[in-house]
């Protein structure tokens, strides 16, 4: 199974962590020709189209359908780059902590630290509750509700769905949250992440069932922030130097895979679609764009397995859903944003926010972020957003 392959990149041992990687992508450079095919058709089928409707640009369709500027997703990426140093400084820390010279790709996610504790769900459910309780007293309600409600589908069983996942039917109704509870940390900012989206969907009953979810850049906006209200409320209250380096390496590692690696995929797709234009792409030029983009990220601090040139080929949002990648770095620094706002001027930020989740899809992202006093075009925007990450990267090397 594919999924338990790339499951085994979060092992304890270097070597399983490479050869899980490896056999992973040898496997898809068998279907070579297939994947060629596939990668080659979709470009000039989407350059044809830009033909037709006279798109000045590969991603231009997409930007129109989540209604931002072509100006504001280029600027996202622009800074989001030149913002590279961030990750290849945690990489470089991270191959100190895991006793290496230079970490390979395949362990970038190796764990720092085998953290040992273990929660029960009344001390996951009371944490979560409590995050957002301290950050505003409804909002806690409205939480602990899912559970005193019974809207929740905790434990995993036989024959049940995995992962998690929210569901908001309509402004009518009331939403239900998918759980599968394990105890571990993951599990923890798992609860938090779900009821976020499920706080989300209670506030935006208000539009209706046109506007009632919100636009794919603003969706994971309640339940990043809420895991972010997790985190740091962990962070503060944990002594353990372990778990707390357990912590801050985790957030770390999901804020770099939400924001650097999605740019890197999203460059990686804009060259694809625009050398297409010219003839043909051989497998081998289609890895040598792949590698180009992933070395700007890596720099010198991380070594690409050889395997690694057919990173590309998995990647179904591709093929799916062209350059939907950039709305998680999108998604990801709007609320790394909010929130450093909301520390910087505490409860005056707190109404603004509140607009912007009852807001739905109702409006577009720039005009629903303005809602909370953020302007998506300012020159120092997104940079809010990697501040904040360089704060969490210096609190972990004071630990280490």
């Amino acid at each position: 199974d594919l999924e338990e392959l790339l499951s085994l990149l979060h092992h304890n041992e270097g070597d399983v962590r490479f050869r899980a990687m490896t056999t992973f992508l040898e496997k898809h450079r068998e279907h070579g020709i297939v994947f060629n095919a596939v990668f080659n058709n979709m470009a000039l089928d989407h350059g044809q189209e830009m033909e037709l409707r006279s798109y000045e640009t590969p991603i231009q369709p997409t930007n129109i359908g989540n209604e931002i500027p072509d100006e504001a997703v280029e600027h996202l990426m622009a800074v989001t780059e030149a913002n590279y140093g961030l990750a290849q400084d945690y990489f470089r820390l991270k191959a100190g902590m895991l006793g290496m010279d230079k970490i390979r790709n395949c362990d970038v996610y190796a764990p720092v630290i085998e953290s040992k504790k273990n929660y029960s769900f009344d001390e996951a459910r009371e944490m979560v509750v409590s995050s957002y309780s301290d950050y505003d007293i409804e909002f806690g309600r409205i939480v602990d509700a899912f559970f005193t409600e019974r809207r929740v589908d905790v434990m995993p069983r036989p024959n049940k769905s995995g992962g998690a996942f929210a569901m908001g039917v309509s402004p009518e109704l009331p939403p239900f949250l998918l759980l599968n509870f394990t105890g571990t940390l993951r599990d923890l900012a798992t609860i938090a992440h779900e009821a976020g989206h499920g706080l989300h969907f209670v506030l935006s009953q208000k539009q209706s069932m046109i506007n009632y979810h919100a636009p794919l850049p603003l969706a994971e906006t309640a339940s990043v922030f809420g895991e972010m209200l997790l985190t740091r409320r962990l962070l503060d209250n944990e002594s353990d130097p372990l778990l707390r380096k357990s912590l801050l390496c985790a957030k770390i590692e999901d804020i770099i895979a939400t924001t650097f690696r999605q740019t890197v995929l999203t460059r990686f797709e804009l060259r694809l679609h625009n050398e297409r234009k010219n003839g043909l792409l051989s497998n081998d030029r289609v890895s040598e764009i792949w590698l180009e983009e992933n070395g700007k990220l890596y720099g010198d601090s991380v070594e690409m397995i050889p395997a690694y040139s057919w990173g590309w080929s998995y990647i179904s949002h591709f093929i799916h859903s062209r350059f939907y990648c950039y709305s998680y770095t999108f998604a990801e620094l709007l609320v790394l944003a909010l929130f450093q706002n909301y520390r910087e001027t505490g409860d005056s930020f707190k109404p603004g926010y509140r607009k912007l989740l009852e807001s739905g899809g109702a409006l577009s992202p720039a005009d629903t972020a303005l809602l909370a006093g953020i302007d998506i075009t300012a020159g120092d925007f997104w940079q809010k957003g990697y501040d904040f990450l360089k704060e969490l990267i210096e609190e972990l090397k004071t630990l280490t």
